[in-house]
């Protein structure tokens, strides 16, 4: 018998989400997408490692990444006073 993992949604885990998008907002642009990319790369690593399947990972990594980056303009557009 064989069974199917499949992961919280990373993409609602919201403290991780804003904690992640305020840090980047601190950094430079190359430093602020570094980061970024390290943090997807551990995400997928660990998915892998815990047996999900392949196209969940690819799932999780574009919309974890998309809700990060939309956190990240809503921050950007607050902080400049036009929200």
């Amino acid at each position: 018998m064989s069974a199917s993992i499949i992961p919280f949604r990373f993409a609602r885990r919201l403290p991780q989400i804003r904690k992640t998008a305020a840090y980047m907002l601190t950094l430079p642009a190359n430093h602020a997408e570094g980061h970024l990319r390290e943090q997807l790369r551990r995400l997928e690593d660990g998915l892998r490692k815990k047996g999900v399947a392949e196209r969940l990972i690819r799932a999780e990594i574009v919309s974890y990444e998309g809700a990060i980056r939309a956190h990240l303009w809503r921050l950007l557009l607050s902080e400049g006073g036009a929200a």
